[in-house]
């Protein structure tokens, strides 16, 4: 028998959640867990909910749950009791999350760490999803680049002025923007669960003129 103790309304999800100290961002950056938040994503899940969809038991998840719930990235936004036992349903706080430059500007005593964990966290799940489509099919390397299930991954250098280098930055954000806006409900049966990583950086500092 199920009862609930609370609204099946949930809070509205902040637009973002801003990682202010290292410890948060080492919280969010494992593999394991952003497959949890993913989850979290989508709608309010209980522990045992998320341990079915990853087929693996309920234990497993508990510590990693509270730790996100700890640190402030997920909360509980109902309970209910089943059989004699509180089950709590977890939600994200916001909807997207960023991390506070000040934890990365060089001189802030944690900056060289935080680059670290937040570079190894965006490349290490960006390796792990390609592999994950690779090996279900969802990738087709015989296709051309601008087909759907083609993969396209790129790497390129060359000089920019202060002008164009704007230019690529203000795309690049409206293509991003435009990509997390998208409505997966609107994009009907049969479509890709799909990645997009994006980054844009100067190597060297401009050279002062003569």
């Amino acid at each position: 028998m199920k009862k609930s103790d609370n609204s099946d309304a949930t809070p509205p999800l902040d637009d973002f959640f801003t990682i202010t100290d290292l410890e948060t961002l080492k919280a969010v950056s494992t593999p394991f867990r952003q497959n949890l938040m993913r989850l979290m994503a989508e709608r309010p899940r209980t522990v045992k909910g998320m341990a079915r969809e990853l087929d693996m038991p309920p234990s497993r998840l508990y510590y990693h749950v509270n730790q996100l719930e700890k640190h402030g990235v997920a909360r509980v936004v109902k309970t209910q009791v089943v059989s004699g036992i509180i089950e709590k349903h977890y939600q994200l706080v916001a909807k997207g999350f960023r991390v506070d430059r000040a934890l990365l500007t060089p001189g802030s005593g944690q900056a060289d760490t935080a680059i670290e964990t937040l570079l190894t966290s965006t490349f290490d799940a960006a390796e792990k999803e390609i592999r994950q489509g690779l090996q279900s099919g969802a990738i087709d390397m015989r296709k051309s680049t601008h087909e759907p299930g083609a993969l396209f991954i790129s790497h390129a250098l060359t000089a920019l002025s202060a002008e164009r280098y704007r230019y690529f930055l203000q795309r690049l954000t409206e293509l991003f923007q435009e990509f997390e806006e998208a409505d997966p409900a609107s994009e009907g049966e049969g479509g890709y669960l799909t990645g997009l990583l994006v980054a844009i950086y100067p190597t060297a500092s401009p050279k002062p003129d003569d």
